[in-house]
């Protein structure tokens, strides 16, 4: 049995480069890299690069998966 997604489920996701995802999360584009490296956000190679990946690229879904995760209650901000 075969887990993989049917092939128009991969085209129609939008997948967004680094840059993209950094500018959604607010943050830097080597948080968005540690966050990939980590296996906290999911990411997809399509290429290389000498120091960072130039190919790599997140699927938008990723990135709401990620936001609804890290979603904290009042008594960890107080902490």
């Amino acid at each position: 049995m075969s887990h993989e997604a049917p092939a128009a489920e991969i085209v129609a996701t939008e997948f967004l480069n680094a840059a993209e995802v950094a500018i959604r999360l607010r943050v830097s584009r080597s948080t968005v890299y540690n966050l990939i490296a980590s296996g906290r956000l999911t990411a997809h190679c399509n290429g290389g690069g000498k120091i960072r990946p130039r190919g790599i690229r997140v699927p938008e879904s990723a990135v709401t998966e990620y936001l609804a995760g890290s979603i904290v209650s009042p008594s960890e901000v107080a902490a």
